[in-house]
């Protein structure tokens, strides 16, 4: 876009003549079903981007273009918006030619009736946080709220989808729901289309704001420990089912299992009892399992009356095993110190036998 078009652009009064009935029509039509086009995809049109852009599209003159794109606006098709305010299309003109560089809006006029934009601002202010919210009275700017809005909860759920875990991963439904209205209330993000989403879905939009906060929340302070409590299940599924034989910690585990697979952020309170609860038996369980193995140690050195320094050396590493199994803070590293004890054992064996 160039000054010199600018400065050349004719607005008020204009003289119809034969031949713009037909190719100077064909260019208004065609401009205006481009701004049609832009603003239901972005909501607005920056002016010199759009010059460029029907340029490009469509091979039109530059001059053509702002000209018609003038004619219009004369016509009331839309209006021109600068730092949020409304201008008229000669103050449009005033200002680009004292500055080319200018950023001019090109938004739509279509409005909502009044009644809904004030029930819709009224949701509005039910779901903003912000205490500064201003009464907007242009549907325009009250529009790029809602969108600002929108934008917000879908990052939100994007980023709590993407630190889902599997095979229980969290949330997934909601997010997955949420995500899907978001796109069914933003298909277009024009003011009008907008701000009637918002009126005809209320009750869903309420649900919608209620569902990310308490999906967000649940990231935010309890994601550590249901990623220790899936570890702890696919400790137990892979090794502990196997020399655990407590009905107790058994059912414990499965109903562990059922609220990993519902929505967690309704029982964080029962499952963080019942792992704690399950933590501990598995604890008793692994001790009573390292007992074993120390009196079966002891017996077998009894046997074979070994000297202290032997039953000191063998010994010792269980004694170790089970105070780490006493403070160990989760079933997984309970596990690892059972496997260690395993090993050794098996290690003191073959040295014994040679």
């Amino acid at each position: 876009m160039i000054k010199q078009d600018i400065e050349n652009v004719k607005l008020g009064p204009r003289q119809l003549l034969f031949d713009f009935e037909k190719d100077k029509a064909k260019e208004q039509a065609v401009v205006m079903s481009c701004i049609k086009n832009q603003i239901e995809k972005y909501g607005y049109v920056v002016l010199d981007e759009f010059v460029q852009y029907v340029r490009e599209v469509h091979d039109l003159l530059g001059f053509t273009i702002i000209q018609n794109v003038f004619w219009l606006a004369e016509d009331l098709k839309f209006h021109f918006r600068k730092d949020g305010k409304n201008l008229e299309p000669h103050k449009v003109k005033q200002t680009l030619i004292q500055s080319i560089e200018q950023r001019i809006k090109i938004v739509p006029n279509k409005s909502v009736t009044n009644s809904v934009f004030q029930d819709v601002k009224c949701l509005y202010q039910e779901l903003s946080e912000d205490k500064g919210f201003d009464d907007y009275d242009d549907q325009y700017e009250f529009a790029r709220l809602l969108a600002k809005k929108i934008k917000g909860w879908e990052v939100i759920l994007k980023s709590c989808k993407s630190s889902a875990q599997k095979p229980f991963s969290l949330c997934e439904k909601e997010i997955r729901d949420c995500i899907r209205f978001i796109k069914k209330i933003s298909v277009k993000l024009d003011a009008f289309s907008l701000i009637n989403a918002f009126y005809d879905n209320k009750e869903s939009v309420l649900k919608l704001s209620n569902d990310v906060k308490i999906i967000s929340e649940f990231y935010a302070q309890h994601i550590d420990f249901w990623k220790s409590l899936i570890q702890s299940l696919e400790v137990f599924n892979d090794n502990l089912s196997e020399f655990i034989k407590d009905a107790d910690i058994v059912a414990g585990f499965e109903k562990l299992k059922q609220i990993l697979s519902s929505s967690p952020y309704n029982m964080i309170a029962e499952a963080k009892t019942l792992e704690k609860k399950v933590t501990q038996q598995c604890r008793v369980a692994l001790l009573a399992i390292i007992d074993n193995m120390t009196e079966e140690t002891k017996a077998y050195l009894d046997a074979r009356k070994a000297g202290q320094n032997l039953r000191n050396k063998s010994l010792y590493f269980l004694r170790t095993i089970k105070k780490r199994i006493s403070e160990a803070k989760n079933i997984k590293s309970m596990n690892l110190c059972l496997i260690d004890a395993e090993e050794k054992l098996d290690v003191f064996w073959d040295e014994i036998k040679r």
